[in-house]
């Protein structure tokens, strides 16, 4: 039987190593960031449910009855847990091959291509790029720290390959990277002609939306506005054994999605996010953008929600860190490219935004939080 060995690593060449030698064995494993709270970890630990632990002490047994894995099983990773507790997601030897196989042919690797990955192996953003390596044959450098010096010693070492959150390109530039595949972030108002913006989850074993146009052997389509995906690299059972597609090989991502007039796929957020305002249904990513379009610089971190209100049900809140708070009145006024239900009610100021280890915002925590004021 083949086991699932869960590798508490920091991102280096150990942990690669580590991971080439549990696929030797036809073990599945699972990445958690040592930098991660305690309580994270043990969250996802439980989730995970793994026969073995490998950490910077050695090896430990860890569960001696835990579910049975698929043979063909090489990765079990958590969701990064917005909308509740972690999920483990079991991905097979297909899964990765036939996500590796999509992107090279996308964008035309070849044994001379090296990624550099600054995100972390813990969740699939940064995992997926040393699986693709590994399958590939590609070398990879992994980084622990994500500044400029980092990013131009990689180019220096042959990197030509990178992923990115769009938070990053604020403190960093990769001009000198070949691709750069952004995702996990809504993208920037001008996306540098190097990079791809990607759509992908957790269950799609990475990106699956190239620029708003599907890889090779994906499926899409938008069914009551939420988007729905079939292919060879989605996973098809969470660790528990139950079902991830439904009876036709669909995949329910529950985000919201759009054509646009060229046939490409706008991703407009969260089904489970929308704020219903009055009867009206919000986009909070829109307003988001709407507010860092017309403001830039001037504002820190922000996040809007949905909190209680006696009237319209949802309230279209504001919260935002920071010294520098707008008037109410003067945002609602500058705010032209939204409708007057989209305009927030509320502005409140808070220490700082509720976010996963990947950066996306907290949403329930955060309106949880502004309810209970």
């Amino acid at each position: 039987m083949n086991k699932l060995v869960a590798i508490q690593l920091e991102p280096t060449q150990r942990l690669i190593d580590s991971i080439t030698e549990c696929w030797a064995n036809e073990d599945a494993i699972a990445v958690l960031d040592p930098r991660s709270p305690r309580e994270r970890i043990h969250e996802r630990l439980s989730a995970l449910a793994p026969h073995q632990l490998i950490d910077a002490d050695g090896i430990h047994q860890f569960d001696s009855s835990p579910p049975p894995l698929p043979p063909d099983s090489r990765i079990v990773i958590t969701t990064s847990g917005t909308t509740g507790p972690p999920k483990a997601i079991v991905h097979s030897a297909q899964n990765l091959m036939a996500s590796a196989q999509a992107i090279s042919n996308r964008l035309t690797i070849d044994e001379n291509d090296v990624w550099y990955c600054p995100l972390s192996p813990a969740y699939i953003g940064g995992l997926a790029v040393i699986a693709r390596s590994l399958l590939l044959g590609n070398r990879v450098l992994l980084t622990q720290q994500l500044d400029q010096p980092s990013v131009d010693a990689a180019r220096a070492e042959g990197a030509t390959l990178t992923v990115a959150v769009t938070a990053a390109l604020s403190s960093v530039t990769f001009d000198a990277f070949r691709v750069v595949l952004l995702g996990a972030q809504p993208p920037p108002e001008q996306v540098p002609s190097n990079a791809i913006v990607t759509y992908g989850m957790t269950e799609t074993g990475s990106g699956v939306i190239y620029n708003g146009q599907p890889l090779e052997g994906v499926e899409v389509r938008i069914i009551n506005g939420v988007i729905e995906l079939k292919g060879p690299m989605i996973a098809t059972h969470y660790r528990d054994g139950s079902p991830i597609l439904d009876a036709n090989g669909w995949l329910t991502t529950g985000d919201l999605g759009a054509w646009h007039e060229d046939g490409s796929l706008r991703v407009l957020g969260r089904a489970s996010e929308i704020i219903n305002s009055g009867g009206h249904k919000v986009n909070p990513l829109r307003v988001e953008a709407a507010i860092r379009s017309r403001f830039g610089q001037g504002l820190d971190d922000l996040c809007i929600v949905g909190t209680p209100d006696d009237r319209f049900g949802q309230a279209v809140t504001l919260a935002i860190t920071g010294t520098t708070v707008p008037e109410l009145s003067q945002l609602r006024s500058q705010l032209d490219a939204l409708e007057r239900w989209e305009l927030p009610r509320k502005i409140v100021a808070v220490a700082s935004i509720p976010r996963t280890e990947t950066g996306k915002p907290m949403r329930k925590v955060l309106a949880s939080q502004l309810s209970s004021r």
